[in-house]
């Protein structure tokens, strides 16, 4: 594969990540045929009743794409059962590759699709860093091999086989800021009252997730926000001072109480929200309860960084830029960002194999010696560019 086409295969990937997908790179799909389809990249959205599962196929092209391309994704899809296809090109399509589409589950973005796309969700990978740390491990390679190997012990017999390992050096961002949280005090009057905190909170720069340090459990995730529209982003910050219906909504909103309602569906569709019904009235709350900044707790709290990048291990590349962390904590809190740290902290990753062979990660925390299950799912959507 050339440069071009690994780069757009990495560029879609992260498109579909910054949109609130579960999107892997270089996945291996079985069929109904039992034929073993490679896909360039699959993404998923979990809704509350549905699992949306995309294919996408990757064409980093200067000629036009014909209608071959467009058979074989269409084919691809029908034996795999995924909800749809998209085929990205960097170039554009042929009439006879657009007529062969039509009628299928299948989306073809030319060129200028893929640069629109790539305006509404800036993808800021590659931007040289500033203000950077690392943590030191605390505790010898041997042991973090022990801790994953005593996971594969079953009663049955091992549950498959270490076949590398790496220390891994994988990025948060530690953000200093002034956050406005907010309190529904009045509802009749409309009044909603504020006060500003400042702290410091700790966000994954590979996922964007807000995070909380405990020093005895290591790097936890404590909520992952995807991209919200501008209503959408309102009624969070809303309902993140309580539950309310759609009729409370539209008077805090000026609007209708259909718009309210079809609001925070979208926010329910998301997974940021759930509806919770009450005889025949339904209220919404906020799917996870959204903490005071205040009560995170950063890693320089208890853990002593050290300027400059990790000399030794891979590190792991920051997907979410600064500015996409800013969006986050705008809309969590409305945060004013006064200052941050780009801060690698260090895992031990293992390339495990079962005997189906199939392959997954697992991370072990080089600190407090745990396997971190968070890091593990996110470095096994990297399974196959970790170079080890």
């Amino acid at each position: 594969m050339s440069d071009k086409g690994l780069e757009l295969e990495r560029l879609v990937t992260n498109l579909f990540k910054a949109k609130g997908y579960d999107a892997k790179h270089n996945v291996k799909m079985r069929g109904r045929s039992g034929v073993e389809h490679q896909i360039d990249v699959y993404a998923e959205y979990r809704a509350p009743l549905h699992v949306s599962r995309i294919i996408v196929e990757c064409k980093s092209y200067d000629k036009p794409i014909d209608k071959d391309v467009v058979m074989k994704l269409i084919h691809e899809v029908e034996d795999l059962g995924v909800d749809k296809g998209i085929l990205v090109t960097t170039s554009y399509f042929t009439p006879d590759a657009i007529s062969t589409a039509q009628g299928y589950n299948v989306e073809l973005w030319d060129g200028a699709k893929l640069r629109e796309l790539l305006r509404e969700v800036p993808i800021e990978e590659g931007k040289a860093l500033t203000n950077v740390y690392y943590v030191e491990p605390a505790i010898h390679v041997d042991e973090a091999v022990k801790t994953v190997d005593s996971t594969l012990k079953g009663v049955f017999g091992r549950k498959g086989s270490i076949e590398s390992g790496s220390l891994v050096f994988y990025p948060y961002y530690e953000i200093d800021v002034d956050a406005r949280v907010q309190e529904l005090k009045d509802l009749i009057k409309k009044k909603v009252e504020a006060r500003i905190v400042s702290a410091t909170v700790l966000v994954d720069a590979v996922t964007g997730a807000l995070c909380d340090y405990d020093p005895k459990a290591g790097v936890l995730g404590v909520a992952s926000i995807p991209p919200l529209s501008d209503e959408e982003a309102r009624a969070f910050r809303i309902l993140s001072s309580g539950a309310l219906n759609a009729d409370m909504l539209a008077s805090l909103l000026s609007c209708s109480t259909a718009k309210a309602r079809k609001i925070l569906q979208g926010l329910v569709a998301k997974g940021v929200a759930r509806a919770v019904s009450s005889g025949r009235q339904v209220s919404y709350e906020l799917g996870e309860e959204m903490p005071e900044p205040s009560s995170l707790r950063p890693l320089t709290s208890t853990v002593n960084v050290k300027s400059g990048e990790p000399k030794d291990g891979v590190k792991v590349n920051v997907l979410i830029g600064l500015e996409g962390a800013q969006r986050a904590l705008g809309l969590l809190w409305e945060g004013v960002v006064k200052g941050y740290k780009t801060i690698f902290y260090p895992y031990y990753a293992c390339k495990i194999v079962t005997d189906e062979g199939k392959g997954y990660c697992k991370a072990v925390d080089m600190l407090t010696k745990r396997v971190d299950e968070r890091v593990s799912k996110v470095l096994t959507s990297m399974y196959l560019e970790l170079p080890f």
